[in-house]
C-alpha cells in the first residue's frame, strides 16, 4: 500500500513537471513599450528582445504585412508603388487599429521565434490616455492572440525601469519624453499620484525642425531627415551656456525647393535648430512645472529632495538635463538606459504579480460583461 502510494506522488510530481514544460512551452510573459517611434518588448531572463521601429509595410491591394520594424522603416518616403509604409502609433496611442494588430502580432511571432504561444503582455501606455484609447490597445494586443494584457501608466514603468525601489515612500517626479508624448508623472510606494500627457515630444521636435527650415529657407524636409537634424544639432541648453561655450555646429541637409521643386541643399546650425525646438521645450517644462504646483506639499518636499527622473529618447537631447535643472531648480537624474525604461520597468512588475495587480489600469467595462472567462486546460 505504501509503495503505491508514493508511486502515486511520484506520478503526481511527474504530471505537474509535464504541465509546468507544457505551459512554458505554450505561453509567454512579455513586457511591451508600445512607442510612436520605437517599440520594444522585454522577456523574463532574456532581457531586451527586440528594438524596432514601429512601422509596417503592407501590400495597397492585398493587405499582406510584407515587411515591419527596420526594415519597412528603411522604405519611408522611398515606398514601392504597390506598398504602403504605416506608423499605426500616434501620440502615443493607436492610429490605425487594423495595422497595430499586424504589427503588433508580426513583432510577438519574433521574439516568440516563429512558435505559437499564448501570451501575457503588460504594456505601457500614457498616463492621460483615454478608456477608449486604452481599450484600442487591449483589443489590438488581444486580436495578435494575447490571453491576458494588462496595460500600466508608461510613468510609474518608467521609473521602475530607471531603478526607483517598490518600497520608497516619498515621492519622485519622472519625466519621460518619448517620441509622441511626454509623460509627467509623481510615483510614491511604486503608484501613481498624479499623471500628465503632453503631447510635446520627440515627434514634436521633428515637426517644429521642418516648420523652421520650411519658414527660413523656404524648404520642405523629410521625416527621416528631421530626425536627423534634431538627433546631430538639436540641443536644450539654456541661452546663456549657448552663448558663453556651447560650440555652434553646421551640418548640411538636403530637402525640396519649395519655389522650384527641385533637390535644394542649406547649411543649418545647431543654434538655428534650438531656437527651433525652444517652444517645445518650454511646453515640456511648463507641464513638469504645472505638476510641481498642483501637487500637496508633502509631495513637493518629497521631490525638492529626490529630484527629477528624466528618461525615454528625450533625455539624450544635449543639454536636457542641465535646462531642467535650471529652469525647476531640481535635481535631475538621467536613467542608465532611458530609451528602454519603460520596457524594463513593466518587465520589472511581471516578476512582481501582486505590485502588478496594484498597477494594471483597470478596464472600464460594463457590469454585465465581467464574467470570468472560462479557463483552458493544456
Amino acid at each position: 500500500m505504501v509503495m503505491l502510494l508514493r508511486r502515486g506522488v511520484q506520478f503526481f510530481e511527474g504530471s505537474l513537471n509535464y504541465m509546468s514544460i507544457l505551459s512554458n512551452f505554450f505561453s509567454d510573459d512579455v513586457a511591451i513599450d508600445l512607442g510612436t517611434v520605437n517599440t520594444l518588448v522585454y522577456a523574463p531572463d532574456r532581457g531586451i528582445v527586440l528594438n524596432e521601429p514601429s512601422a509596417v509595410a503592407i501590400n495597397k491591394y492585398t493587405g499582406e504585412v510584407l515587411l515591419v520594424g527596420t526594415e519597412a522603416f528603411k522604405l519611408l518616403g522611398r515606398e514601392p508603388h504597390d506598398t504602403e509604409v504605416h506608423r499605426p502609433i500616434r501620440n502615443g496611442t493607436i492610429d490605425n487599429f487594423e495595422v497595430a494588430e499586424k504589427m503588433l502580432a508580426a513583432f510577438i511571432r519574433r521574439v516568440h521565434e516563429g512558435h505559437s504561444k499564448r501570451s501575457h503582455l503588460v504594456i505601457g501606455v500614457p498616463g492621460s490616455s483615454t478608456t477608449l484609447e486604452q481599450r484600442s490597445v487591449r483589443d489590438a494586443a488581444r486580436a495578435a492572440k494575447a490571453t491576458r494584457v494588462d496595460l500600466v501608466d508608461e510613468g510609474l514603468a518608467a521609473a521602475l525601469g530607471a531603478g526607483l525601489a517598490f518600497e520608497d515612500e516619498r515621492a519622485h517626479l519622472v519625466l519621460d519624453i518619448g517620441g509622441g508624448t511626454t509623460n509627467v508623472a509623481i510615483i510614491a510606494s511604486a503608484a501613481v499620484v498624479s499623471s500628465l500627457g503632453l503631447r510635446a515630444a520627440g515627434n514634436a521636435m521633428d515637426e517644429a525642425i521642418r516648420d523652421y527650415v520650411r519658414s527660413k529657407h523656404a524648404m520642405q524636409l523629410g521625416e527621416r531627415t528631421a530626425e536627423e537634424v534634431k538627433k546631430e544639432l538639436g540641443m536644450a541648453h539654456p541661452a546663456e551656456a549657448v552663448e558663453a561655450s556651447v560650440e555652434d555646429r553646421h551640418m548640411e541637409v538636403v530637402g525640396k525647393d519649395l519655389t522650384e521643386g527641385l533637390a535644394k541643399a542649406v547649411e543649418i546650425s545647431s543654434s538655428e535648430v534650438r531656437e527651433a525646438l525652444e517652444p517645445v521645450l518650454a511646453e515640456i517644462i511648463a507641464g513638469a512645472r504645472r505638476a510641481i504646483e498642483e501637487s500637496q506639499p508633502d509631495v513637493t518636499a518629497d521631490i525638492y529632495h529626490t529630484g527629477i527622473v528624466l528618461t525615454g529618447g528625450g533625455a539624450l537631447l544635449s543639454g536636457m538635463p542641465e535646462r531642467l535643472q535650471k529652469e525647476l531648480g531640481l535635481h535631475v537624474t538621467v536613467a542608465e538606459d532611458p530609451l528602454a525604461a519603460v520596457a524594463l520597468g513593466a518587465g520589472r512588475l511581471l516578476a512582481q504579480p501582486e505590485k502588478l495587480q496594484r498597477a494594471s489600469i483597470r478596464e472600464d467595462i460594463p457590469a454585465w460583461q465581467l464574467v470570468e472567462e472560462p479557463a483552458v486546460n493544456w
